[in-house]
């Protein structure tokens, strides 16, 4: 029963959480024009905060005291408007019944396995025990791993340290609640053409597909898919709608946040940080000076994260350096092409594992003959193009051995990009349904 009791006040904190610093009724009246919707406020608010929390995670700040800061503000902006909340919970009244109780499923089962998969209890734990013992970013130089970013387990520690029981498996659970947050927010999305009986089982099959419980066994895959998820959302809703951002900074706001939350999250994340901003300077349907201005937070962004690498590290560390030895060996054709072969077979088992791409595959097949839908939406293949050119050149020029390495690793990537195509099998139901 205490570990119910647990689950919900961290349920309840994370949904506070999300609910600041832009409130449902500044969506509803101030922001209206801009065709936002209270999901789209929720993930903005994620985004927003845990951009606030990666700054403090630098400076010995006590985690209480931060939490404390974010409760009282969102509850302040929620007992303001409470008026307008309560016509959204009544008219979503069993949306939030079914978000909660598959909250409180896959929480459960969390509960229940309460231990650690191999990368959470290699070295991710490590850097959040730092966190929660009330540790600070330089801390971090002795415990394994230190050059790797370090925003997933300081937001571990900040939920496990918040949590009613203070109980480990509280803050990964964060990580469960940015995943469905995803998903749910698609029910938004889909064409009032489909009853909300159709809804559900649309967004619990999306769901279903995408989910995959070792992942939150420490692991940070589900941060990048988060990241790539807010990405392509918003960047598909101001192309949707780019008359009436023309002279707004929104996107690029929203958009550099997003991708800042990405560069702090994993290795890899350093790469598709570039990726994205690539996607946005080629597609964006933005002016001269709005791109630059992207541009200019860009290199900031990179510019701040090398320093403070080099500052505490001694430089911008990876597994392996980027230039080695096995680049030489690859232009042996024969070595290449084996390489390549073996690549692309572990890369089609993962896409098999993972079923959610054979509902986007499907999606990009009928999307491009039977819709104009990526005449406007162009990205989509760009970022296809470029992510999966990256995991190829990641194992192309890796000194590992491909046997081992490949069925450990590839299948998350996989994964994680997914994330960047979780919207197109709506946009696909929502063109067949009309």
């Amino acid at each position: 029963m205490i570990e119910i009791v647990a689950i919900f006040f961290t349920a309840l904190s994370l949904i506070i959480f999300s609910n600041f610093p832009f409130s449902f009724y500044a969506f509803k009246n101030k922001y209206a024009y801009y065709n936002l919707s209270y999901s789209d406020s929720l993930l903005l608010n994620i985004i927003i905060n845990c951009n606030f929390l990666l700054l403090f995670s630098f400076f010995k700040v006590n985690l209480n005291y931060l939490f404390a800061l974010i409760m009282f503000s969102s509850l302040t902006l929620v007992a303001k408007n409470y008026k307008s909340y309560y016509l959204l919970f009544k008219q979503n009244i069993y949306l939030v019944i079914f978000f909660t109780s598959i909250f409180y499923a896959m929480s459960a089962h969390i509960a229940q396995k309460a231990y650690l998969d191999w990368d959470g209890l290699a070295h991710w734990i490590y850097k959040t025990q730092v966190f929660f013992q009330g540790g600070e970013y330089k801390n971090l130089e002795n415990v394994p791993f230190n050059w790797y970013p370090h925003l997933g387990p300081y937001l571990w520690a900040f939920f496990w340290k918040n949590s009613y029981l203070q109980h480990e498996y509280l803050g990964r659970i964060f990580y469960i609640f940015i995943f469905l947050i995803s998903i749910f927010s698609l029910a938004s999305k889909l064409s009032q053409k489909f009853r909300q009986i159709e809804k559900f089982i649309i967004v619990l099959s999306i769901g279903y597909l995408s989910t995959n419980f070792y992942l939150f066994g420490g692991y940070q895959e589900y941060l990048i898919f988060f990241s790539f998820f807010c990405f392509s959302r918003f960047m598909f809703h101001f192309s949707d709608n780019e008359n009436i951002y023309k002279n707004s900074y929104i996107p690029e706001i929203a958009l550099i946040g997003v991708a800042n939350f990405l560069l702090w999250t994993k290795q890899e994340g350093f790469f598709y940080y570039i990726i994205i901003s690539i996607i946005f300077l080629l597609h964006g349907k933005r002016n001269f000076l709005q791109k630059f201005l992207y541009f200019f937070l860009f290199l900031v962004f990179v510019f701040l994260f090398i320093s403070i690498k080099n500052y505490y590290f001694g430089g911008l560390y990876f597994n392996e350096n980027v230039i080695n030895n096995e680049l030489a060996k690859n232009l042996n054709f024969i070595y290449l092409f084996t390489k390549i072969i073996l690549i692309s077979k572990y890369m089609l088992i993962s896409f098999i594992k993972y079923p959610i791409w054979i509902v986007i595959f499907l999606s990009f097949f009928i999307l491009t003959f039977k819709s104009n839908f990526f005449v406007k939406n162009k990205f989509f293949y760009t970022f296809l193009f470029l992510s999966l050119s990256f995991v190829t050149a990641i194992f192309l020029q890796t000194g590992e051995s491909l046997s081992y390495l490949l069925p450990l690793t590839l299948n998350r990537l996989i994964f994680a990009i997914s994330g960047f195509f979780i919207f197109l099998p709506v946009a696909m139901l929502n063109k067949l349904k009309k």
